[in-house]
């Protein structure tokens, strides 16, 4: 019964967290701090549920993206876009395709939101300098970055999956390839046909 409504109590709480000048994490350790006071859980049971091996590939995955973001990485590579979109004369398709490959790749080793906010005025420069427009490629760096799920650095949803499926690296590249090029090709064609560059 006490478990239950430690439930319900931490539901609303995190309905109302900004109400009540609290963070979403400071409600959920509030809550499990009062599972352990109203002995729903023993200490050890629950020092014992905590996934040590799931923290700690988070804690490496974010300290990677972390790292690649502030070393300037994504900035290097984003210089050589712009020379590929040169070679590609502005053509809408093959731009798209640039702006698709290139986050889709990054953000398998650097967070996704890093990967966004480098990408995104990338791309509004590009269009700047070819005077096209830019919605379509905001759009496709999005679906780009968020459809990146094959290593645990792209999302901290990824190391979730991984600790309860029992997955290992391997099979999580086996499984999201076919997905990533019908996400690739389906994204580009129809994107950039939606919404052409020039």
């Amino acid at each position: 019964m006490a478990a239950i409504v430690i439930f319900f109590g931490d539901a609303i709480a995190l309905m109302f967290a900004k109400k009540l000048g609290l963070q979403n994490w400071e409600v959920c350790v509030a809550g499990a701090l009062l599972m352990v006071i109203c002995k729903v859980l023993k200490p050890k049971e629950a020092s014992g549920s905590i996934p040590i091996s799931m923290l700690l590939l988070i804690v490496g995955s974010q300290a990677m993206a972390g790292a690649l973001s502030v070393t300037g990485a994504g900035e290097f590579i984003g210089g050589h876009i712009a020379a590929l979109v040169k070679l590609v004369d502005g053509n809408s398709y093959a731009v798209g395709f640039i702006f698709f490959l290139i986050p889709f790749i990054m953000t398998q080793f650097m967070s996704n939101r890093g990967t966004m906010l480098i990408f995104h005025p990338i791309a509004i420069a590009t269009c700047a300098y070819i005077g096209g427009n830019p919605v379509g490629l905001m759009i496709l760096i999005q679906a780009a970055c968020l459809s990146a799920f094959m290593t645990p650095m792209a999302t901290s949803a990824v190391p979730y999956i991984m600790e309860c499926g029992g997955y290992d690296q391997t099979s999580m590249i086996k499984q999201g390839l076919l997905y990533s090029v019908i996400a690739c090709v389906v994204s580009v064609g129809w994107i950039m046909t939606l919404y052409p560059i020039l």
